[in-house]
């Protein structure tokens, strides 16, 4: 039996094509990273300017609500 070597670019496509199955990951960052990666802009400066705006979408809604308590 001969087993067929994927590319690197292979196994990144099937990488994303299954991470949303993954049980416990968070769909929001996983979305983001789906979608630098199909538009191609998967890189390291992008990926952390996504994370830090994801880390900050979800601190305002904490912050709002601890104003609204004082």
């Amino acid at each position: 039996m001969r087993d067929k070597i994927k590319s690197g670019k292979d196994v990144i496509e099937e990488f994303f094509n299954n991470i949303l199955h993954v049980e416990g990951v968070d769909k929001k960052t996983v979305d983001k990273l789906v979608e630098l990666f199909s538009e191609n802009k998967l890189t390291d400066s992008n990926i952390q300017n996504a994370l830090e705006e994801l880390k900050q979408a979800e601190l305002e809604p904490r912050k709002e609500k601890d104003h609204g308590e004082n």
